[in-house]
């Protein structure tokens, strides 16, 4: 089920985002430049989902820093735990037969994004349209600058409040902006650091196919820039007895009959 809904609400998006970027300095990529003040984050993360008459809440307590160390627990619906310590990555999930670990450096893409995203943060979607060629659109009251970004299955629009941060991301089938597929709205924004703001509510919605999905998302106990302990990155007290290996196959063709 938890597969279920991930696939609905972010790999659908992002596999339609994926493009080859073009050299641009977009607002996409000042968004994402904009994330480097922030060195160390942590925070718990609620998110509850709806698709195809299921419900399904997720919790979270996630542990930050760069470069490329992360420390995530898992609480509900599934017990996992992971670990990225700068240099190699760890995965969890109780009640499976083994673990799942792989140097960072030959993580695939969608993994490396979710290791260096900033958690509650839309940076998942714009790693995906960083460099992509961007278009001027005319601005709202609500969101006077609005940039569109055409991929091979999707048009992406960012739209940025009067305050300059990016409150939507409306996904459209194409340029002319007639059929919605989807929807981010962004609220409750903290300034983290001078000039980074961090929406604490978020709010999805897709039409995928027959399939309707709702998302919320919502951050709280923030913590941004501050010392953590390194033994939260150390990831050998966290898999006690847990043995590991480097793809997904090999870990759950040892559950099979």
């Amino acid at each position: 089920m938890q597969q279920q809904f991930r696939v609905i609400m972010t790999l659908t998006v992002l596999s339609m985002l994926a493009v080859s970027p073009l050299p641009a300095a977009t607002l996409a990529d000042r968004l994402l430049a904009s994330y480097d003040a922030v060195q160390t984050m942590t925070c718990e993360i609620r998110r509850d989902t709806e698709a195809g008459g299921q419900r399904v809440r997720f919790l979270s307590r996630i542990a930050y820093a760069r470069p490329d160390r992360l420390n995530v627990e898992n609480v509900e619906p599934l017990a996992r735990r992971i670990v990225a310590d700068g240099t190699n990555f760890f995965s969890y999930a109780d009640g499976d037969p083994k673990g799942f670990s792989r140097p960072i450096a030959r993580l695939d893409k969608p993994m490396l994004d979710s290791l260096r995203k900033l958690p509650g943060t839309a940076m998942d979607h714009l790693f995906q349209l960083s460099g992509v060629a961007e278009t001027n659109l005319p601005g709202t009251a609500d969101n006077p600058v609005r940039r569109g970004y055409a991929t091979p299955k999707v048009f992406a629009v960012l739209n940025l409040d009067p305050s300059g941060r990016l409150a939507r991301i409306e996904f459209f089938t194409s340029s002319t902006c007639q059929t919605t597929l989807g929807k981010y709205d962004y609220s409750d924004f903290i300034e983290a650091a001078p000039g980074v703001w961090i929406a604490r509510m978020h709010k999805g919605g897709f039409s995928l196919g027959k399939i309707t999905s709702r998302e919320t998302l919502r951050v709280t106990a923030l913590t941004v820039n501050q010392p953590i302990p390194p033994a939260m990155f150390i990831a050998a007290p966290f898999f006690r007895r847990v043995e590991f290996a480097s793809t997904f196959d090999a870990i759950y063709d040892a559950m099979a009959p």
